[in-house]
């Protein structure tokens, strides 16, 4: 018996040992090349200042096990060409299955050792990596889901003529490239970097309608927050593949919250940085005045409607008319004379404000049943938002159902009163006795 254990436990060991060899010998395969386009000074013929663009091609590669992608057309010009090798996967997170291009920028660049004034011990030392005068780029790629600027350095002299080489040296990405709350409820900012292991800085700004504020810093040196605005907080963290988590929280969100947010990161050797945007979304409350609509035969009318505490200023506002009893839709311009709208009003909490009125013509007996419906459009609400109120003509209807019961009602209520107020008959203690 200990024989056979043996041998099965021999048998189990080759087996894992051919799958782990089949692993090791299958490397992933490489994604296709991904269109770019490389931004760059403007040439001759052009205004001083402008940027030229050319399309270029991108081959990704994990690291050395994953050779760069060779399909790539004839007529490529080499100088158009760069193999992009992505040691923590960051940039090759933006280009996948179904392989819909995400768009990219790239641009050469000089990086800034220059640390901030709150983080000194980043200053460039024996840390800065080697060929820090070589040539360096900056790659940013873009989906609806996800967002990553990376500081790409080359090799001095290129290794070969065929494409430009060139290495993630830092990678700034976020999973949350826009997105939107509601006031009152926390919102996170998800930002992350991923570079080798050594000090780091960090710094949270705020940006809406040209004017800007710095949110909060970090100095990983120190473990240090230099400074923390009222209402943001910094979570930390690490995951898998040394990638330092640096979310920022809003809590609670605010109207003046809303813009973007620039999420920078510093190293010895340069920085990067990753833009995000946030939408603060609130839906208006709609009210029709007045309720109920009852009017006078031969008497005009207005119906207001109004929305309240909405936000961004954004909304439509329209009228709908339909008959009472079928829901068939009726020309509002037969019963309207005049519609107005008012302009937005701001209230202390950043929210809008607005009234919508419509003039009513004198109405007539068969208007009585009309229904007439204030439709509201937000970027905040699902779908629109519907508010109706039925117009009665006075005396046009008789008295319906609920009348009549109420009617019974009152006079029965009045009759059982009337009994207990009345005084009763006296009735005589015996009858009269007849005379002989």
């Amino acid at each position: 018996m200990a024989a056979i254990a043996a041998l099965r436990r021999l048998l189990a060991g080759l087996c894992l040992l051919g799958w782990g060899a089949a692993d090791v010998g299958t490397p992933p395969a490489p994604p296709p090349p991904l269109p770019c386009t490389l931004l760059g000074p403007g040439g001759a013929g052009m205004l001083p200042g402008a940027v030229s663009e050319r399309p270029a091609l991108l081959r990704l590669r994990g690291g050395p096990e994953t050779p760069p992608n060779p399909d790539t057309p004839q007529d490529q010009d080499p100088d158009m060409t760069f193999d992009v090798t992505d040691p923590w996967g960051a940039l090759a997170k933006a280009w996948g299955p179904p392989w819909t291009p995400p768009h990219c920028e790239l641009s050469p660049t000089v990086p800034s050792p220059t640390p901030p004034p709150w983080a000194p011990a980043l200053a460039p030392d024996a840390r800065s990596p080697p060929g820090m005068g070589g040539p360096w780029w900056v790659v940013s790629l873009g989906t609806p889901g996800y967002g990553v600027t990376a500081l790409l350095q080359g090799q001095s002299p290129p290794a070969t003529a065929a494409a430009t080489a060139i290495t993630a040296a830092l990678s700034v990405f976020t999973l949350t490239p826009d997105l939107g709350g509601s006031p009152g409820a926390p919102l996170e900012l998800h930002c992350a970097f991923a570079a080798p292991p050594g000090p780091f800085a960090l710094e949270w700004r705020h940006q809406d309608r040209g004017t800007g504020r710095l949110l909060l810093t970090y100095d990983s040196a120190t473990s240090r927050v230099p400074k923390a605005t009222p209402g943001v907080q910094l979570l930390l963290g690490t995951t898998e593949g040394g990638v330092r988590e640096v979310t920022l929280r809003l809590a609670p969100l605010a109207i003046a919250h809303q813009g973007t947010y620039i999420c920078s990161v510093f190293l010895p050797h340069g920085q990067g940085q990753q833009l995000l945007r946030v939408r603060v979304l609130e839906p208006p409350k709609v009210t029709l005045r007045p309720t109920p609509l009852v009017v006078a035969p031969g008497m005009p009318a207005e119906l207001q409607c109004d929305t309240s505490g909405y936000f961004p200023l954004d909304v439509e506002v329209r009228w709908q008319r339909r008959a009472g009893g079928s829901g068939t839709p009726l020309p509002l311009g037969d019963t309207v004379t005049e519609t107005w709208t008012s302009g937005h009003r701001r209230g202390p909490d950043g929210t809008f404000s607005r009234t919508s009125g419509i003039h009513l013509v004198p109405v007539r007996p068969h208007h009585h049943g009309d229904v007439y419906t204030c439709v509201v459009t937000h970027a905040a609400a699902a779908a629109p938002l519907r508010v109706r109120v039925q117009l009665e003509v006075a005396g046009a209807a008789g008295p319906g159902l609920e009348d009549a019961v109420g009617l019974c009602l009152v006079a029965f209520v009045l009759c059982g009163l009337w009994r207990w107020l009345s005084p009763a008959p006296p009735c005589p203690d015996q009858e009269p006795k007849k005379t002989q």
